[in-house]
């Protein structure tokens, strides 16, 4: 959740040393724009590098905002291109675009399955920045639910009652997720249907892999 980004700093630096707690702090996030508006998740942004975007559902909630909204998107994807541009930044993203809730039926906290449409907005930002080929996407599991959980409901008001806790964290970075190359010699639908499917393949495997590892940070036991 909100908290994320200090959870990661904190496992970085405590598990790893300060070179590693130093790599942390310069992390990028991409996050809802709820985490500058809400006074109760705002402290948990402070000193953060932070990209905010408006999620489809947001964008359309305010209508007469929505033009400014979808220009606020548009801002945040050219800064995110320029860091590309410039390399050496390491930007984190949730692909479920959401944030992580407790199953009311196996009162598991499962994660939620990734988007491959928002893993590609990313690739094709690192692509049209000239960085496609020295961009690499690495899963990340995270077991940090319990120190300041979501609200069981979606999409609520801002100010929802929260609660901070003090609680076991968890983190493991996966390996590389590395496309499958395309036929070169396929054309027209074929090769959008082969792209699709690249796209989906990908997104399979980082899910995948992600849930390997957060078992084994103990996800399923917070």
């Amino acid at each position: 959740s909100e908290s994320d980004t200090h959870c990661i700093f904190t496992l970085f630096e405590d598990h790893l040393g300060p070179d590693y707690g130093k790599i942390a702090s310069e992390i990028v996030f991409m996050a809802g724009e709820r985490v500058l508006r809400d006074a109760i998740v705002v402290p948990f942004s402070r000193g953060c590098n932070l990209l905010t975007v408006y999620s489809k559902k947001h964008i359309d909630s305010e209508p007469e905002l929505k033009t400014a909204k979808m220009g606020h998107n548009q801002r945040s994807m050219k800064t995110l291109g320029q860091l590309f541009a410039k390399g050496g930044t390491c930007m984190w993203f949730a692909p479920s675009g959401g944030r992580d809730r407790r199953d009311a039926e196996t009162d598991k906290v499962e994660p939620a399955m990734f988007d491959p449409n928002s893993i590609e907005m990313v690739r094709l930002v690192a692509e049209g920045a000239g960085a496609g080929a020295k961009t690499h996407f690495y899963p990340m599991a995270l077991a940090t639910h319990n120190i300041f959980p979501p609200p069981q409901t979606v999409g609520g008001a801002l100010g929802e009652e929260r609660c901070v806790q003090f609680a076991k964290l968890g983190l493991a970075v996966c390996d590389e997720i590395v496309d499958t190359p395309i036929d070169p010699s396929l054309e027209g639908m074929e090769a959008r249907k082969a792209m699709k499917q690249v796209r989906v393949d990908r997104c399979k495997a980082a899910f995948a892999s992600m849930k390997d590892n957060y078992k084994l940070v103990q996800g399923y036991e917070q």
